[in-house]
């Protein structure tokens, strides 16, 4: 009780003192490029990083005073941290390029611990936080769950039902307290397929849907597509994950326009060239598309050869014939999917071309929220315990 005490009065002079004592800002450390392809503003040095924005209003103070939990989105190459209400709205937000990949390479190079390395990283993006607010719990998905994270969260079997069942959280501790890590996914029917992070992404989707509809819009059959480097197919009934396809798009892409024979003859394109990008995607849902991507991909050079197409047009040709590739593996072959609800998950650019390859086979596609990774984190800390349970997914109107 005296503690509880302690951190409400702390709460309360930061909701009612002077505007210098915290700032609601987003600060953003290094340039980094998250899985949505956000990008972040270059902070030179280690010294105190500056505000981008204002998140709530002229000070934004009176919405500390509601924080509940500490929320991370830690990947690959970048960290985001959340402070958020019980509801999983944000009040502050933090970003740095301290990935799990960079940590692993930071410990090898000062033969630390990487468990060292991640604590350290934690305290820099949220001690002042814990500081100033009292004990929050703290919750993370992604990536810091994998074997090269802070530590392995095992993998949950699919059918998953993680908006109404709670999820089991696996804690590690940490100089701030305890860490509860979100756990993965795992499909092991046919060719095994594992997610981490992108569940919490699925269910924050979910989860928006929900608190803007009147309607049940989990209920029934749909399909989420995040793309990306490695692109989800993630299917959905009834508010369950039953299964999931990962596809290395955005990988490959990224392989044949930097280290194949086809990305000599590429050319820089002030604009999207959409021509090429359609043509791409007319390819492999055509008859030639009957010889699959090694059998196509070739043609980006042997059409420039011809002058078919122009060096500029290669890269968005060569996108369109692995995006096509892609939607035509999934959503053709009388695979059903075609009629079912699609979901477009990620980046602004990157759902821009799904939308059109979908589109352009007929198959129409809804984009959601893909920044709503808090209002997941949020409802798996209700779920476990961690925070209030409330029922705070209905928006008013």
């Amino acid at each position: 009780m005296a503690l509880r005490s302690r951190v409400t009065a702390r709460r309360h002079s930061l909701a009612t003192g002077p505007a210098s004592t915290v700032s609601a800002v987003v600060l953003i450390y290094g340039t980094t490029f998250d899985k949505s392809g956000r990008s972040g503003l270059p902070v030179r040095g280690h010294g105190r990083p500056r505000p981008v924005r204002i998140l709530d209003g002229a000070d934004g103070m009176h919405d500390y005073a509601a924080a509940a939990l500490v929320a991370l989105d830690w990947g690959t190459s970048s960290c985001r941290a959340y402070l958020v209400r019980s509801d999983g709205g944000v009040l502050a937000e933090r970003s740095g390029s301290t990935g799990v990949m960079q940590i692993n390479e930071t410990a090898r190079r000062e033969g630390t611990a990487a468990g060292e390395i991640f604590d350290r990283t934690l305290r820099a993006l949220c001690a002042d936080w814990i500081t100033e607010l009292g004990e929050l719990p703290i919750i993370a998905s992604g990536m810091i769950g994998s074997d090269q994270g802070w530590s392995t969260a095992p993998y949950l079997d699919v059918p998953v039902d993680p908006l109404n069942r709670p999820v089991e959280l696996h804690p590690v501790r940490s100089s701030l307290g305890t860490v509860y890590i979100v756990p993965g996914l795992i499909d092991r029917s046919g060719l095994p397929g594992v997610m981490r992070g992108e569940e919490t992404q699925v269910v924050g989707a979910l989860l928006a849907d929900r608190a803007t509809t009147s309607a049940d819009v989990t209920a029934g059959e749909r399909t989420l597509v995040l793309p990306g480097t490695h692109s989800k197919w993630v299917e959905v009934v009834d508010g369950s994950v039953t299964g999931f396809t990962t596809h290395m798009t955005g990988e490959l892409f990224a392989l044949v326009m930097s280290h194949s024979i086809v990305s000599r003859l590429a050319e820089p394109a002030a604009e999207p060239r959409w021509d090429a990008f359609d043509r791409g995607l007319d390819t492999v849902a055509g008859e030639e598309g009957r010889l699959g991507l090694v059998g196509t991909l070739f043609s980006a050079r042997s059409l420039v050869l011809t002058g078919d197409l122009d060096g500029a047009g290669v890269t968005d040709y060569v996108s369109g014939l692995i995006i096509g590739g892609e939607i035509r593996s999934m959503a053709g072959l009388g695979s059903g999917r075609a009629a079912r609800r699609i979901g477009l998950l990620g980046s602004a650019a990157l759902c821009a071309r799904y939308s059109r390859a979908l589109t352009r086979v007929g198959i129409d596609a809804e984009v959601l929220d893909a920044d709503s990774a808090p209002r997941a984190l949020a409802h798996f800390a209700r779920e476990a315990g961690l925070i209030d349970r409330q029922t705070p997914e209905r928006e008013p109107a």
